[in-house]
């Protein structure tokens, strides 16, 4: 059997799987070890996650973050999506910047600017304030993504 999922695809339903029971994520998402058999997202010598340790280390971080992004008034999916921009910027982002990047990148959502200060605000374990108004992914000090999972 020759499958394989693109990148995205694979992220999409990892964290769709992380959101529904963290028991249907691939071993190699809980634990430092790859267990292959009887994986749905891909051969074990085709897996991007084996392949991209950095790709792996950053869904490995998402996923440990997602039981953080509970918000009453804020979806996971504007969180995550607020971590994207911030991914393809590489850098600090004042937050007129995060929602106009957001709203170019994702057209459909209605969001307005109260909304990404509160996801920014309320989720200080993913964002950090530098100044006033200007956030940053929250990094360790080697500026590596901080995570919950280590790595191996």
């Amino acid at each position: 059997m020759m499958f394989i999922l693109s990148p995205k695809d694979i992220e999409i339903r990892i964290l769709n799987d992380a959101r529904e029971s963290t028991g249907l994520l691939p071993s190699c998402m809980v634990s430092r070890q790859f267990n292959c058999e009887g994986c749905s997202l891909s051969e074990r010598d085709l897996c991007v996650l084996q392949q991209d340790t950095d790709f792996l280390s950053l869904l490995r971080w998402k996923v440990s973050n997602l039981s953080k992004l509970v918000d009453y008034d804020t979806s996971d999916d504007l969180v995550i999506s607020i971590i994207e921009v911030f991914e393809s910027q590489g850098s600090a982002l004042h937050v007129d910047k995060v929602l106009g990047l957001l709203l170019r990148q994702k057209p459909q959502l209605k969001i307005n600017l109260s909304q990404i200060k509160k996801a920014l605000k309320s989720n200080p374990e993913i964002f950090q304030e530098k100044d006033d108004n200007v956030y940053f992914l929250n990094r360790d000090e080697e500026g590596t993504q901080v995570s919950g999972i280590e790595e191996g």
